[in-house]
């Protein structure tokens, strides 16, 4: 539930891991022919389970991103969906190894499964097979969608044709959530007589 808004999510991760055992980085491959046919199968049952979908997935090209659009117009879908992209853009390598090793070592496409070198190693070699084929969200070649770049982990923000209650909501969390650690200070008020 997201400001009265009932929304399922579809981890584009957790539905590769059931269906196939390539848990490794060519799985994500622009090449591997298996890998591509399953995600492609999945985006296109997409939309049927509730209110609004959240599908977290890697969309790094301008046509998958066209094809789910597309898909979220048909007459089905009455009414369509509104699409809104969310784009998380890292080129920060302190970010990126932070990520990497606080995060992704533990996810279950790594954890008693690799060492954690291993781990590594494959979630960079993953990291090269999405910059083969990733084209950003542009605002002039995108003019039409809706979305939000969020940049270093919340560094910077680019908001683009924002339509509607329910996308102003997620682009005012998004600016709001605190991804990297912090500091926070507490105070104890004291009297002295």
């Amino acid at each position: 539930l997201f400001y009265r808004v009932f929304f399922s999510a579809f981890n584009v991760g957790e539905y590769r891991r059931k269906a196939c055992k390539d848990g490794e980085f060519d799985f994500f491959s622009p090449y591997n022919v298996k890998g591509t046919k399953i995600r492609e199968y999945r985006m296109r049952s997409f939309g049927y389970r509730g209110h609004g979908e959240i599908l977290d997935a890697t969309n790094t090209t301008r046509s998958r991103r066209r094809l789910l659009v597309d898909f979220c117009k048909r007459a089905v879908l009455a009414p369509a969906f509104r699409v809104f992209f969310v784009e998380s853009v890292c080129d920060d390598p302190d970010i990126i190894n932070s990520n990497i090793t606080e995060v992704k070592i533990n996810s279950p496409d790594y954890k008693g499964i690799m060492s954690e070198e291993e781990a590594i190693e494959d979630f960079t070699k993953r990291i090269e097979n999405y910059k083969l084929q990733y084209e950003p969200l542009d605002e002039e070649i995108d003019d039409d969608l809706s979305f939000i770049k969020v940049i270093n982990a919340g560094k910077s923000f680019y908001v683009h044709n924002v339509k509607g209650h329910i996308q102003s909501r997620v682009v005012y969390f998004l600016m709001n959530i605190h991804l990297l650690p912090r500091s926070i200070y507490l105070t104890r008020v004291s009297f002295v007589f």
